[in-house]
This record gives structure tokens, sequence and C-alpha cells, in this order.
């Protein structure tokens, strides 16, 4: 079980907190409205209504002891970039903090945010990935030009091994799990000789460039 701690609990904060809860991990949520906290104490380990804006504070509650906190006021910019400033002096191990504009992320970045989240535009762009790619179904930024990708297998593909479509040499793309829909289950770096099926989902590995190159394909397939 992991140990994370939202700082904020809009629209945003409240999900977040609620989805790692529901996830099975220990999650403390803080707010300085007692009605949000009232909302969330049953998606939470531990509710708190209070200001985070103390050292002192955030030092009580064991917010250096978290694997993440993940601040989420991003409606009052100057309070959150002293929250960050302040977790940030007590060391706390990852801290992902929510912008509303690149200017405050810029900012949070500055205090020492560990990653910058602007959750609209993320949603608007993996939508528009969506709408303009439909066979891509997710994508996880690493960092630099590298994702991890899902990606329906072009019809060409189907019926081949993965040795015989050799994505590394032809992509440079790397094949790290399959997710079967019949059987349901998932292959984690499957062997060279699994045939590829109309069913299946391809999550692959390479950089953004030579993914778009393999996407042109599906989509002309």
């Amino acid at each position: 079980m992991k140990k994370f701690m939202v700082i904020g609990l809009g629209n945003f904060g409240f999900q977040v907190a609620r989805s790692l809860f529901e996830d099975g991990n220990e999650v403390i949520a803080i707010d300085s409205s007692r009605d949000r906290v009232q909302e969330i104490r049953d998606y939470c380990s531990r509710g708190i209504v209070a200001n985070a804006e103390n050292k002192d504070f955030l030092q009580s509650v064991g917010a250096q002891e978290m694997d993440a906190v993940i601040l989420s006021m991003g409606d009052n910019i100057s309070q959150s970039i002293i929250t960050t400033l302040l977790l940030k002096e007590l060391q706390v191990k990852y801290l992902i903090a929510k912008a509303n504009d690149p200017e405050h992320g810029k900012a949070l970045r500055k205090v020492g945010a560990d990653r910058v989240i602007f959750p609209e535009q993320e949603v608007a762009i993996k939508l528009a990935q969506r709408l303009t790619s439909p066979s891509i179904l997710d994508t996880l930024e690493l960092g630099g030009e590298y994702v991890l990708t899902e990606l329906l297998p072009p019809m060409e593909f189907v019926g081949q091994s993965l040795m015989e479509v050799n994505l590394r040499r032809v992509y440079n793309l790397f094949v790290v799990a399959v997710k079967e829909a019949v059987p349901e289950r998932v292959t984690v770096l499957p062997p060279a000789e699994y045939r590829i099926k109309d069913s299946d989902t391809l999550v692959i590995l390479g950089s953004t460039d030579d993914i778009a190159k393999l996407n042109k394909k599906t989509k002309a397939s």
C-alpha cells in the first residue's frame, strides 16, 4: 500500500484522491473548506480541514513520509507556489502540482515541483488524439521524446508473429505487452513467435516520431 497526500479538493483533487483511495492506497485529503472535506470522507483514509500554507502543519501530518503529494490549488496561484516551496523544504519524495497556465507552471517548477500538470490541456490533447488517430487508444509520456502507447494493430499485422512484423527493425519500436480480448489477459514481454490477433491491443514503447509513422500505416490499412 502506498501513501498519498492530496492538497486541494476541487474537481481535480477530489477525483485524484478518490481514485487513489479506491485503488487501495492510503490517502490523506486536505482542504480549507469543511464542506469539501465532508464530501471526501468516504473516499479517503483521513480528511483534514486546514490551510496547508504552513510548514509545521505539513510536517505534523507527515507530508515528508508520503510516496507522493498532489497539490491541486491551481485557483490560488500564490498559495500553490508557497505550498510547493514548503513541501520541497520538507523534502517530499515526489510532488505533483496543478497549474492554471504556462507562467504558473513555470513558477511551480522553479520552486521545486517534480511534475506540473495542466488537466484541461491534457484532456484536450487526448481527445484530439482519439478523434484524429482512432487506432491510438492511450499514450503515457515517459519523459523526453519517448512514450508508451496502446495501439490497435494494422490489419496487415493480423496473423503474423511479432518476429515477422519486426517493429524493432522497421520502426524502431518495441512491443512491451499485448492485451488480449479473447481470452482476456495481458502478456508482458510477449515472445517473438506470438501471433497478433485482430482483437489484440499492442503496448508499444518508442519515440513519438516513430509511433506517428506506424500510426500512418494503421490509418491507411
